[in-house]
This record gives C-alpha cells, structure tokens and sequence, in this order.
C-alpha cells in the first residue's frame, strides 16, 4: 500500500503542476488528453488502495473472532465449566515439549492399526449396529439353491459405546504463565491418550478373537521364510490386497535377518513413508500389545466405535494439596472382531 500511496502522491503533484502551468496559458486539447489520464490513474490507485484496506479490515475481523473464541474457552475451563473440544480424534499429530515451552509437533509419525481399521463414530450412548459383511458376487440363477453353502451371511455387530477417561495435571505454576497454552497442550494430551486407547483394544480384539485362520510354525525358534509365506498364503486372496502384517519388536527383529529366494532382504524400508517397512509387498505396523505375528484385513476383521466428541472438564479441588490443577478428558471408545477370518495368525511352537 506505501508503494501505491507514493505513486498516487507523484500523479497529483504533477497535476498541480500542469494547473499552475495552465494558469498562463490557454490549455490544448493534448493538455486535457494529458490530465484526464493522470486523473484515471489516480483513480485506479484509490480502488486498489480501497480493496487493500477493505482485506486488511477482514483479516483483523477474522482474528479477531478467533481471539474471542479462545478466549471464550479458556474462561469456561478457568470457571470449571465442560468444554467440548470437537474433532479430537482426528489429529495424527504428536506434540513435544521444548525448553522454551513452546508447543511444536512432530511431522513424522508411524502408522498404527487405527489408521487401517474400520471406524465408526459415535453421537450419544446408544447401540450402534454394523454390518458384519457384504453380500458377495451375483451367481446364475440356476444356482440359488446353493447361496446357504456361501458365506453371504450379514450379522450384526453391535457397538456399544463405552466412557474412557483420562486425567491431565497440570501445576498451578504452568496455569499462571501466560507463555504456555494450556488449551492446546491437554488437546495434544487428550489425541494422544486416545489414539494410544484405541491402538490397545484393537489389539487385544485381535489377540482374542475366535475362529481366525491359524498358521502353525515351521519350527521353534527363529521365524522362516517358509513361516512368513505360509502366513501370506493362509488368508484367503480375498482379504491378502488389503491386509497388512501386524508385529511386536521381537517379530520384527525375526524378519530383520531373513532374504528372499533372489538373496535380498524381505523386510523393507517404504519410500512414501519412511517410518514404515514393507514385507512382502505389505505394510507392516509394529504393536507391542500383539502377541502372535498376524497378516490382517484390518478393515474387514475389525470395527471400532469412537465418540465424536471429548469433554474436557477442569477441577481446581483434586489435587490442591498439591498445587494441581486437572483436566478430565472422556470420549466413547469400543471394538469388536467383525469378520474373524479376515485374520491369520503365525502360531509359534514351543
């Protein structure tokens, strides 16, 4: 806008001064041309003058609203007030805490096993039913009377919503400094604590479910080659183009040391993520809460219900003897096994 208003300041001397000069002298038709184009110019530069401070008017609008909108918040918690903090469990970020007690996020984040499982959101507290399985393909006519024998069976697997909490702490000292924002920081506390819940039942689901495929090791021991083909090979091919492998640390220091037939490594490094192996062509996500090795159609195997909203409420009484102030985070969380043979699992012997 300063290079505007010194170009409109320039137009208009220089028309002062062709007023002055035709003050002596009578004006020609090249002399009106002349002034009338400096005069569209000096017109066009207060439009885009105009325009700037109308979108700057805006912006300051926006930030403003934004402003009291925290800040509306932040007065609900400091009154103890419920605050619903919508979207929690959508974040995939994880926040770290540097010496400056700034808030900054960590861009680079593995996979889990809620991020290939089905999910289905909660609004309130009632039942809420999922399909197990689709129907599968048309068959001639001629052969309905054999649709019994085919697995086109639709259950029902029925959600039901339960609470989950966590407990934040934050001291006295950190709600009175005004450099940290303590909204944000039991945000990041609440996604964490929330991906980390779900990540555990889906797990144990996986861990309990009844009726999945079981693959027997070749030998006690080490994992095999041979272990790891079974394993592909095990799951029907209907569910192998979407099902990943699902380790702990000790599986995956197994694969770590196995070759293929063509003498390179099985376990491999994927370029779009480089926080993540590849085996077989598969993703694989690393779970210290799974206890057999597993090649899963994680959208198929399992559901899980989460609640669409967390309530945030603060207590300045819990923790007084001790100069706390905390923050209850609740959400609905539950899983169930869907389709348990969208699950094959590596038994090992001994």
């Amino acid at each position: 806008m300063k290079a505007l208003i010194e170009k409109r300041a320039k137009l208009m001397a220089e028309l002062d001064a062709m007023e002055v000069e035709l003050e002596t002298r009578t004006a020609e038709q090249a002399d009106v041309e002349k002034m009338q184009t400096k005069i569209a110019k000096v017109k066009e530069i207060d439009a885009q003058i105009e325009l700037q401070k109308e979108t700057r008017n805006l912006k300051n609008t926006k930030e403003m609203k934004v402003e009291e909108t925290n800040m509306e918040t932040r007065a609900m918690l400091l009154e103890g007030k419920e605050v619903e903090l919508r979207d929690m469990t959508k974040s995939n970020v994880k926040g770290e805490q540097v010496q400056n007690g700034t808030l900054v996020t960590d861009r680079a984040k593995e996979l889990g096993l809620k991020d290939f499982a089905r999910i289905e959101k909660f609004n309130g507290n009632s039942i809420v039913p999922v399909q197990k399985s689709k129907m599968g393909k048309l068959v001639k006519a001629s052969e309905l009377t054999e649709i019994s024998k085919k697995d086109v069976l639709v259950e029902q697997v029925d959600l039901r919503p339960e609470k989950y909490a966590l407990l934040t702490v934050v001291s006295e000292e950190l709600m009175n400094d005004a450099s940290y924002d303590v909204e944000g920081l039991i945000r990041e506390e609440g996604n964490q604590a929330i991906d980390e819940t779900v990540e555990s039942m889906i797990a144990t689901t996986l861990n309990t479910a009844e009726g999945v495929v079981d693959v027997n090791q070749k030998a006690s021991g080490v994992i095999a080659l041979e272990d790891v083909t079974n394993l592909y090979f095990g799951l029907n091919a209907k569910y192998r183009k979407n099902a990943i492998f699902v380790v702990n640390d000790e599986h995956l220091k197994g694969l770590a040391g196995l070759v293929g037939t063509d003498g390179h490594p099985i376990l491999v490094r994927d370029l779009v993520n480089g926080m993540q192996f590849k085996l077989m062509g598969r993703p694989v996500v690393v779970c210290e809460d799974i206890t057999d090795m597993m090649f899963v159609d994680m959208e198929k195997a399992v559901v899980c219900g989460i609640g669409t909203n967390a309530q945030v409420k603060r207590s300045d009484d819990a923790f007084f003897t001790t100069g706390g102030v905390v923050f209850r985070t609740t959400v609905a969380l539950d899983c169930k096994p869907a389709i348990v043979k969208a699950i094959a699992k590596l038994k090992f012997v001994g």
